[in-house]
C-alpha cells in the first residue's frame, strides 16, 4: 500500500499563484519603460511596442490570468475545508465507535462479573488465574526480546557465504517469533475482538498521521497495513508445510515474491492435491497480518482435517480456498468435503466449547471456529457457512470420434439418500456410474447440462484419461474417465459434492477510510442476556 491511499481522498494544498504574481511584474515593467523614453533609448528598443492599445492588451491578459488564479484559489480553499471536514468527521466516528465498543464491552463485564459473584462468590481462583496470566505476559515479553535481538544479530554477522540460506531462516524465525508473540498476547488478554479492534483502529490513526506529516508508510514504527494474499501463501507454506505449485506442477515459490504476483490472478495448488486456491488480486486491510493467519490456519486446517478423512483418491482438490475483493471488501470460502452442519447448531458453531468433531478417535475442542468469530469481529467483518448439496440433473454427452463419427449420451441423475446416482433409461436399477463404448479414440467432447444453456467442449488425445467438470471447479459435479487402449471405453461418474463452505468478508483500508465500515455497533442487552440464567437461590 502507498502514501496514496489517502492522498487520493483528502487534498490539504493550494499551489501558489505565481502565473499572476509574473504577469503583474512584467505589466508594472512594461509602464515603466512606458514612462521613460530615455531608458528606451538605452535599451534600444523600438518604439512600436509602446503604445495605448499594446498597454489595454496586456492590462487585459493580466486580469483575465488573474481572475482564473483566484477562481483556483476558491477551489482549492473549499476542497481544503471539505477534506479538513472530512478528515474530522472520520477521526469522530472512529473515537464514536471506540467510545461504543469501550461501553457495551464495560456493561458486559460488569454483567459477567455479577453473575460470577452469584454463583462462585468470585473467590480467589479467578484473581490467582488473573495473576498467572499477567506472570506470563510478563515473562513472555522478556523472552520475546532476547531471542528477538539474539536472530536479528545473528542474521547481521552471517557469514558472506552464508547470507542467502542462513538469512532466509532468521527470518523465518523471525516470523515466527512473532506469530508466537501475537498469539501470545491473545491468549491473555479479556477480549479477542476489542483487543484485535483496537490494533486495527491504532493502525487507522497510522494511516491519518503519515497523511498528515507527508511520512512514508515504510518508515512507520509499526506496518498498518499489510497484504491478504501474502497472509495465505504465509499460512499454507510456513504454517501448514505445503509446497505450492501451479497447474502444470511447477514450483511457484519464487513467483509468489515478485512485484508482479501482487497485480496478477493467482491459481495454486499444493503437492499432494489437497487444496486448490484462487487467489485475485485484493486491496490492503488494516491490522495485523499475524491474526488473519490466525483465522486462516483454523479454517485451512479444519478443512485439511476432513479432507484426509474423505475415503478414496480424487483427481481433483477435495478443498477449494477463494479470495477476492468486492465492493471495497476483502471476500473468502473456505470448501471442504465436511459433513453438514445441523441447523439446529447454526447458532451455536461459533461459540467457544462447541465443535462438530464428536467422533470416538477424535473430539475437537472448540477453540478453532470460536477464535475466527472472533477474529471477524475484530475486524469488523461477518462469517457464514453454506451446506453444499448434490442436485439431480441430466446430462447430454455428444463425443466426436477420429473417425468422424459421433456418439451420443444421454445421463440422468438422481439424488438417493443425499448420493447422486444414474438412473437409467430403462428404469432399471440405479447405477454409480455410466459406460459407453466407443467405436474409435475420442477426438473431442461436449457437455450441456438440462439447467443450464451454455454448451461445454473438451478436447482429448492419447494422453487425456481424465475429464473433469470445470463449469463448478470448486467442487466438479462429475468427471469422466477414459479406460482401455485398443477399445476406447467412457465412464461418466456423477461426484459427491457434500460438504461446508464458510464465507468471510473484511473490509479494507480503503473502505475504512471511505467510512463504509462503521455501522453502529448494537447495545447489548443485559437484561435479555441474564433471563435464561437461573439464580442460585433456585437450586
Amino acid at each position: 500500500m502507498s502514501d496514496d491511499l489517502i492522498s487520493e481522498k483528502f487534498q490539504f494544498k493550494i499551489r501558489y499563484p505565481w502565473r499572476s504574481l509574473l504577469l503583474v511584474k512584467l505589466l508594472i515593467f512594461y509602464t515603466l519603460l512606458w514612462q521613460l523614453p530615455e531608458l528606451q533609448r538605452v535599451l534600444k528598443l523600438p518604439e512600436g511596442i509602446f503604445s495605448l492599445q499594446n498597454f489595454a492588451i496586456a492590462a487585459l491578459l493580466v486580469l483575465v490570468v488573474c481572475w482564473f488564479d483566484v477562481r483556483r484559489f476558491y477551489r482549492e480553499q473549499k476542497k481544503v475545508r471539505t477534506s479538513m471536514n472530512r478528515l474530522w468527521q472520520s477521526r469522530n466516528q472512529l473515537q464514536q465507535r471506540a467510545q461504543t465498543s469501550a461501553s457495551h464491552t464495560e456493561k458486559l463485564k460488569l454483567f459477567i462479573s455479577d453473575k460470577l459473584l452469584e454463583y462462585i462468590e468470585y473467590d480467589e481462583k479467578f484473581l490467582h488465574f488473573r495473576s498467572i496470566a499477567s506472570e506470563v505476559r510478563h515473562n513472555g515479553v522478556i523472552s520475546f526480546d532476547k531471542v528477538q535481538s539474539a536472530l536479528h544479530y545473528a542474521r547481521d554477522h552471517s557469514l558472506p557465504d552464508e547470507q542467502g540460506s542462513q538469512a532466509t531462516l532468521y527470518h523465518e524465525a523471525l516470523a515466527a517469533m512473532r506469530y508466537l508473540w501475537d498469539l501470545l498476547d491473545l491468549s491473555t488478554t479479556d477480549n479477542l475482538a476489542l483487543h484485535i479492534g483496537n490494533r486495527i483502529s491504532q493502525s487507522e490513526e497510522l494511516l491519518f498521521e503519515a497523511e498528515l506529516q507527508g511520512a512514508d508508510l515504510n518508515s512507520m514504527p509499526v506496518a498498518p497495513t499489510f497484504s491478504a494474499r501474502d497472509a495465505l501463501t504465509e499460512t499454507l507454506t510456513h504454517h501448514l508445510g505445503m509446497s505450492l505449485c501451479d497447474g502444470a506442477g511447477h514450483d511457484i515459490s519464487q513467483s509468489l515474491l515478485s512485484s508482479d504476483a501482487t497485480r496478477d490472478a493467482l491459481l495454486m495448488f499444493d503437492r499432494d492435491g489437497v487444496f486448490r486456491l484462487d487467489a485475485q488480486p485484493c486491496g490492503p486491510l488494516l491490522g495485523n497480518s499475524n491474526h488473519l493467519v490466525l483465522l486462516l490456519e483454523n479454517l485451512l486446517r479444519n478443512a485439511q482435517y476432513f479432507a484426509a478423512r474423505k475415503p478414496g483418491k480424487l483427481p481433483y482438490p477435495g478443498v477449494a480456498v477463494r479470495l477476492w475483493e468486492a465492493q471495497q471488501n476483502l471476500c473468502l470460502t473456505v470448501y471442504n468435503r465436511g459433513p453438514h452442519i445441523a441447523d439446529d447448531a447454526r447458532d451455536q458453531i461459533f461459540q467457544l466449547g462447541f465443535s462438530t468433531r464428536r467422533v470416538r478417535e477424535h473430539h475437537g475442542k472448540g477453540l478453532g471456529l470460536y477464535f475466527v468469530h472472533q477474529i471477524v469481529q475484530g475486524f469488523d467483518g461477518d462469517i457464514g457457512f453454506d451446506n453444499i448439496h448434490n442436485q439431480s440433473e441430466q446430462y447430454q454427452l455428444r463425443m466426436e470420434l477420429s473417425t468422424g463419427e459421433v456418439q451420443t449420451l444421454s445421463v440422468n441423475v438422481v439424488i438417493v439418500d443425499g448420493l447422486p446416482l444414474i438412473q437409467p433409461a430403462d428404469d432399471g436399477e440405479l447405477q454409480r456410474q455410466s459406460e459407453l463404448l466407443l467405436s474409435a479414440p475420442l477426438v473431442s467432447l461436449e457437455v450441456s447440462t438440462r439447467s443450464d444453456d451454455q454448451l461445454r467442449r473438451y478436447s482429448a488425445d492419447k494422453d487425456t484419461r481424465v475429464l473433469v467438470d470445470d463449469a463448478q471447479a470448486e467442487h466438479p459435479r462429475w468427471i469422466i474417465r477414459l479406460q482401455g487402449r485398443k477399445q476406447e471405453r467412457l465412464v461418466f461418474e456423477p461426484q459427491d459434492i457434500r460438504g461446508v463452505r464458510f464465507s468471510v468478508r473484511l473490509p479494507t483500508a480503503q473502505a475504512r477510510i471511505d467510512g463504509l465500515s462503521t455501522a453502529t455497533l448494537a447495545e447489548p442487552n443485559v437484561d435479555e442476556l441474564g433471563a435464561e440464567l437461573r439464580s442460585p437461590d433456585d437450586f
